[in-house]
């Protein structure tokens, strides 16, 4: 049977890939402001090369780059051998397809829609900086680890609730544990962290927000579920209602995983921080 070995939260920003593109093929050197979050990264970089996953699920959210107003479902998985990158207004990113893996996307899907999560599965899923932003940051290209990912509504409202997004995680762990294969699996949750990307407020940010949450993530998740999404919102901005996606990931996890790296920067416009922890 699977197992999981970890899993990381980790925020994304279009921003974030547009700098490690900049870099990229050079000497590494990034702008005075985005240098911290590129050295912030490299423990997280080791931790998983030694973790040596043989599979990864992310949960994270698109940006109305595959999904439309028109079309935007609470919950939506990938099944395939690749998933395709997005071009998100000034043209595709140098990087390859992710690899993924149909026996992973097919046994998650019927686990979760057996366990009561109603999935919009996907045959042809395209991918945007929710994933591409941050994962060649903690991983050597071509990406070498298939994924499945799990895309939550964190755009229209309604919004679901943080409660669904812990169940969520739940049902992951038992789901990758029926998997028929020794595989070790990392579960991944990206979104947020503080920014607001329009109206009035565009630009709020909020730190101590951010490290606080770090903070409480791994032994408070039951107290963290009971902050209602618009305190998150209100508190960090719009956007940081994505920081309940971190909640599957700690959900999938048991209660004896330990912290192994955490860090936190703020670049520009969003916050940007890393969680790791491993399972004993």
């Amino acid at each position: 049977m699977a197992r999981i070995v970890g899993g990381m939260g980790i925020s994304h920003t279009p921003s974030m890939g547009i700098e490690y593109d900049r870099a990229h093929g050079g000497n590494d050197h990034f702008p005075t402001h985005w240098q911290p979050w590129f050295d912030g990264t490299r423990p997280a970089r080791d931790l998983l090369a030694e973790l040596a996953p043989d599979h990864m699920v992310v949960v994270y959210n698109d940006h109305l780059n595959y999904f439309t107003l028109d079309n935007y479902p609470t919950l939506a998985i990938g099944i395939g051998d690749e998933f395709r990158q997005m071009d998100e207004g000034w043209g595709p990113r140098e990087l390859p397809p992710l690899p993924g893996n149909h026996e992973w996307g097919i046994h998650l899907s019927q686990h979760l829609i057996d366990n009561d999560f109603d999935l919009t599965v996907c045959q042809d899923l395209g991918i945007d900086h929710g994933i591409f932003s941050w994962l060649p940051y903690v991983v050597d290209l071509p990406f070498p680890i298939p994924v499945t990912p799990i895309a939550v509504n964190m755009i229209r409202e309604p919004l679901p609730r943080p409660q669904r997004m812990a169940a969520l995680g739940s049902a992951l762990r038992r789901a990758i544990e029926g998997f028929p294969s020794d595989q070790r699996v990392l579960v991944v949750a990206t979104g947020g962290m503080s920014h607001q990307i329009s109206g009035a407020r565009f630009g709020i940010a909020n730190a101590d927000l951010d490290r606080w949450f770090l903070d409480k993530l791994p032994r408070n998740l039951d107290e963290l579920m009971k902050i209602d999404i618009t305190e998150y919102m209100a508190l960090g901005g719009t956007e940081a209602a994505e920081l309940t996606l971190w909640f599957a990931m700690r959900a999938a996890l048991s209660d004896a995983a330990q912290v192994q790296y955490s860090f936190s920067t703020f670049p520009q416009i969003t916050g940007c921080g890393v969680l790791v922890m491993t399972e004993p």
